[in-house]
């Protein structure tokens, strides 16, 4: 029975913990809440702790969206020692007891230690909290050689930090591949070759049997006799759920603590979330599925009917800087029953669908894939895809076709929202009845009001719908193109600029184009133009090149198309010419003329149905780069020809 004038008490301040005090508050708005967490500082992303280390993230990224909701009691740094489930009490660290309505365990999990001679000696670190990372940073100051143990998502993301400090980085996995749980054998192989290509030495099907050194690490002996040297050690060898609150009070337990559809331990008003919770005899070592169990959780605990029918890990990050996708039957090790998988690779992209009865039952993807919305959706329901489907897959690596991407593609009957079951068509319905934001498709469907991981489909569902804001500088942008347009068209007149050769004239225009000296300075102008609107394509590819926002690179390139048409236009007089400069300046006409044309689409798309805006899109930047292409060569040969004759 809740006790009315005690709290929720929640035990856990990581992510899931925090999205559990967000539900509560949303199921019960008036409930008093205390929150407990062992650390001492506010909750952060654990799965950015490597970016943290390696420098990519600053602490306002850590700690994104974990704000933790008005009116909720925060003790952090303050440890729960133990649970009395029949006074509903909780005891912490320091010997006060708090009572407890209901209770939520959301204590995640912990590093797993082998049991191996040496892992206490000094320069043996485990890499799960921020006082890890801490203690890491600090030691990477005298370190000059380090074995990470683990070729899994944290032991390569692990080692990818550390590598960016130019220190020798040795991953050790005992399994014959890496990430082998995520990935099958092919991609596997491409994720090798590519953190070899970083620096990253990697020694695989070989597990550590111990750890070398008097009193500090100087080694590691491998299964094979081999020994690696080094003087730290990292260990990335997986997860254990903290389940010793649960176990020392006597609730039933196995790999974790063991709940039921309502996410119920074995305690009455005791509940488990996130990565502590096994269910179904599953323990899910990702934060979505404790998401979805934190959504479930509250509403039990408000009295609603609900039940949590388990989840479907999804891994989607980024490892060694590259995108990895996995979901569903993946065949990571072996294909399941019945089952045959469909690929689609090149040199940046390895793609798979994994296909039983015509039905989609996994997916693995790594680079990056504009339609894993789209398909994550279709593994999630097992949605049927035909033969055409997956011939189409296999030949370009898209399924439904560059359309189907937006979530308005999807058919009427799949699920936008799997906690509540809102489908596509349910949504459109909704959007035509005047629903225009995210807050009010909430409020009328109920989509979007559990977890919140469907906001993304929803905005872009409202972006296919309804009214859609211009791109930034997109006034500026159509009036450059609007100039630069007139200028193109200064070359098609049926008069030429006319020659200024009588004496009646004081100044000779003609000699812009007539003039040696003058002709030759237009002409290296029109070069250096030539080579900064090049920039923008640099600009795109290399990220690294980040001095301005590429929507301001993008108006400098049409300002600097415009100023190329004005000096071409003084160099040769506004006339085609023949031969070899005629194809030369119908080249560049050709060039500026389809990026006007894209200049001024980008600035009024917003004002096309999306449908027709996404198909007009890569024509107009096809037939751009098509255009372009030829430039450098026939440039090349004018200024040959121009200095050799």
């Amino acid at each position: 029975m809740i006790h009315e004038i005690a709290p929720f008490v929640i035990v856990g301040a990581g992510p899931v913990g925090v999205r559990m005090a967000v539900e509560l508050r949303r199921a019960l708005p008036g409930a008093a809440i205390v929150m407990y967490g062992d650390e001492p500082w506010q909750p952060y992303n654990r799965v950015r702790l490597s970016s943290l280390l390696a420098g990519d993230a600053d602490w306002a990224d850590f700690t994104a969206g974990l704000a933790v909701p008005d009116g909720v009691e925060t003790r952090f740094g303050c440890r729960v020692g133990a649970i009395d489930p029949v006074s509903h009490q909780v005891v912490d660290a320091t010997g006060a007891v708090q009572s407890y309505a209901a209770l939520v365990l959301a204590t995640g999990s912990r590093a797993h230690v082998p049991e191996i001679p040496g892992v206490d000696l000094a320069g043996v670190f485990t890499f799960r909290g921020l006082a890890d990372a801490q203690a890491l940073q600090a030691r990477l100051a005298r370190c000059r050689r380090v074995a990470v143990v683990g070729g899994g998502l944290l032991g390569l993301e692990t080692a990818r930090a550390l590598h960016r400090y130019r220190t020798e980085v040795v991953v050790v996995e005992h399994h014959p591949r890496l990430m082998p749980n995520q990935l099958d054998d092919a991609a596997s192989e491409r994720m090798r070759e590519r953190v070899a290509a970083s620096g990253i030495e990697m020694v695989l099907d070989d597990g550590p049997m111990a750890i070398l050194g008097d009193g500090r690490v100087n080694g590691v002996r491998l299964r094979s006799g081999r020994v690696v040297d080094c003087d730290t050690v990292v260990l990335a060898t997986g997860i254990r759920p903290h389940i010793e609150l649960a176990r020392d009070a006597g609730l039933t337990f196995q790999r974790g603590i063991v709940v039921d559809d309502a996410l119920r331990t074995s305690a009455p008003d005791v509940y488990a979330v996130g990565e502590c919770a096994q269910h179904r005899g599953l323990v899910y070592g990702l934060a979505a599925p404790g998401f979805e169990q934190a959504a479930v959780a509250a509403r039990a605990i408000a009295g609603e009917p609900v039940q949590y029918a388990g989840s479907l890990s999804a891994t989607r990050l980024k490892v060694a800087n590259w995108p990895v996708f996995s979901m569903g039957e993946v065949g990571a090790w072996e294909l399941p029953d019945l089952a045959r998988a469909h690929l689609h690779a090149n040199d940046g992209v390895y793609r798979k669908l994994v296909v039983r009865r015509g039905r989609l039952v996994g997916a693995l993807a790594l680079g990056e894939w504009d339609a894993l919305a789209r398909v994550q959706e279709a593994v999630q329901q097992q949605r049927r895809i035909w033969p055409w489907q997956l011939a189409r897959f296999v030949r370009s690596g898209e399924p439904w076709g560059a359309e189907a991407r937006a979530v308005a593609a999807w058919p009427a009957e799949a699920t936008v929202c799997n906690c509540t079951g809102v489908t596509r068509g349910q949504l459109s319905i909704a959007i035509t009845g005047g629903c225009a934001s995210v807050a009010a498709l909430t409020a009328h469907t109920g989509a979007c009001g559990v977890c919140g991981s469907c906001r993304p489909l929803l905005e872009s569902l409202l972006g296919a719908s309804g009214p859609r804001e211009p791109m930034p500088l997109a006034q500026r942008l159509g009036w450059l193109a609007a100039c630069a347009l007139v200028l193109a068209l200064l070359f098609v007149l049926p008069a030429n600029l006319p020659y200024g050769s009588t004496a009646d004239f004081a100044w000779h225009w003609d000699q812009l184009w007539r003039d040696g000296v003058i002709k030759q300075a237009s002409g290296y102008t029109l070069l250096a133009l030539s080579a900064l609107l090049a920039l923008i394509g640099l600009r795109k590819r290399w990220k690294k090149l980040n001095l301005l926002a590429f929507v301001h690179w993008r108006w400098l390139h049409v300002l600097a198309g415009g100023l190329a048409l004005a000096t071409l236009w003084a160099h040769s007089g506004g006339r085609i010419g023949d031969g070899l400069n005629q194809w030369l300046a119908l080249a560049m006409l050709g060039a500026s003329l389809t990026g006007v044309g894209l200049a001024l689409f980008l600035a009024r798309e917003h004002l096309l149905e999306l449908a027709r805006a996404t198909a007009l899109r890569p024509l107009l930047q096809w037939l751009h780069a098509l255009l372009l292409w030829p430039l450098p060569v026939l440039l090349g040969f004018h200024i040959f020809k121009v200095y050799y004759y």
